[in-house]
């Protein structure tokens, strides 16, 4: 019974450890630094501006 209870103890345990390891690595992650977001969101707007341009003409 006792070692039952410490099989049931670990495996929460493990589940505990996992589940918080899996909220950490998605939420709690390094921001990229602000030139990098810059230049994607430039590379974003241009792409949207083609797109644009491209059904303007006619296409």
């Amino acid at each position: 019974m006792i070692t039952t209870t410490a099989r049931r103890m670990a495996i929460a345990l493990a589940l505990l450890a996992t589940g918080s390891a899996r909220f950490l690595n998605r939420y709690l992650v390094v921001p990229h630094a602000p030139q990098d977001y810059l230049v994607r969101q430039r590379v974003a707007y241009g792409r949207l501006a083609r797109r644009r341009a491209f059904r303007a003409g006619g296409h």
